[in-house]
């Protein structure tokens, strides 16, 4: 053995072939197998593509038909013929061969012998149909009786829980009229007459005599109210809490209790009182305004106000049309400041009516308590 290769296996220890494959060798198998493939391919696509034409070619008819001619026809085995009879009478509902054979077993796929029919007797009659009478399934509420046209006549009646239907709108009930009929399930009952006798239904039952009801009678135990020239007559509330002194509400600054809804404050009215000629030069630019239709002063129109001035608290805003104050038209500031003045001690509440981008609305402002 050389001393080189001696030496090699010497030095790592493992009995290693005298003539190992280098890297190059591995290369060139490496391309003659992809070289390989990629022939096999193009061949394969080779003669793909030039058998295309013939895939293509739809088959030949004559062909088929040959074939077709040249085959022996399938002969039936008898056993697996079933008559027609015998399949008809396992899904017809009308099978004459149950009557008087005990072996046809129509429509019953397990295969046992029906039970007998049980044999009907004279005596035998039919279950009576229940019948619910209409009171327990529907109340009148309400009745209108038009004595000229029956037609327009109408009652309001409300369904109970024992007919299983729902009441619907408010409040919870239908209206209905004469030939009216009651909602299924119960549509076999309809309201035949509308009098001063009360509501007729009538059935489509034969025989089923008509039934009346009337609307349902005031539960007395509950308290009459009584009416007056004035109006509603309260009865007095009696009370054994003790009410102790009463505190007026009076802020010092003016508060929105609701919406267009405010109290005065006393600070915020002695300020108007005192300085309204500054308040409406800084704070506020107005005009006079004009019916476009008729060219007349009806109210006076809000130019502009002041961002967190005193009267955009107040609720006045930029194009407001300032229309009456308690019932009295105003046409201008001046003629407004002075039925506010000439009114101060008539009045504890103040109705501003004000056109704000087509809809009238109405401030109310109470007047602080003395």
């Amino acid at each position: 053995m050389p001393e080189d290769v001696r030496r090699a296996r010497a030095t790592t220890g493992s009995d290693a072939p005298e003539h190992p494959m280098n890297i190059g060798q591995i290369k060139i198998l490496s391309w003659l197998g992809a070289a390989t493939l990629t022939g096999f391919l193009a061949f394969y696509v080779w003669t793909f593509v030039r058998g295309l034409d013939q895939i293509r070619r739809p088959p030949d008819a004559e062909k088929i038909r040959a074939a077709l001619e040249d085959s022996e026809p399938v002969k039936a085995k008898a056993q697996d013929l079933v008559a027609y009879a015998d399949v008809t009478r396992l899904f017809l509902l009308n099978c004459q061969y149950c009557k008087g054979n005990p072996n046809c077993h129509h429509m019953n796929w397990t295969g046992k012998i029906a039970p007998p029919p049980v044999a009907e007797t004279e005596g035998d009659k039919p279950k009576p149909v229940l019948v619910v009478p209409v009171k327990d399934l529907v109340r009148i509420l309400m009745m209108k009786v038009d004595l000229s046209d029956p037609k327009e006549s109408m009652v309001f009646v409300k369904y109970t829980p024992k007919s299983g239907l729902m009441n619907m709108g408010t409040p919870p009930g239908y209206s209905m009229q004469e030939g009216d009929k009651l909602s299924p399930p119960h549509d076999k009952i309809r309201i035949e007459t509308i009098d001063s006798s009360g509501v007729t239904f009538a059935f489509d039952e034969p025989g089923r005599e008509k039934e009346t009801l009337i609307p349902a009678e005031f539960d007395l135990k509950n308290g009459i109210v009584e009416v007056g020239p004035g109006g509603v007559v309260l009865p007095p509330i009696s009370s054994n809490i003790k009410r102790g002194k009463m505190v007026s509400f009076n802020p010092a600054h003016t508060l929105a209790i609701s919406k267009d809804r405010y109290v005065l404050g006393y600070e915020d009215v002695r300020n108007v009182n005192e300085n309204y000629a500054k308040i409406l030069s800084d704070q506020v630019r107005w005009d006079r305004h004009q019916d476009a239709r008729t060219g007349k002063y009806d109210g006076i129109e809000i130019k502009e106000v002041a961002p967190g001035s005193l009267l955009e608290q107040h609720g006045a805003a930029e194009g407001m049309v300032v229309k009456s104050i308690n019932g009295h038209p105003v046409t201008s500031v001046q003629e407004a400041i002075t039925f506010a003045k000439n009114n101060a001690g008539k009045y504890t509440s103040w109705e501003v009516v004000v056109d704000y981008h087509g809809q009238t609305i109405t401030k109310t402002f109470q007047s602080p308590q003395q």
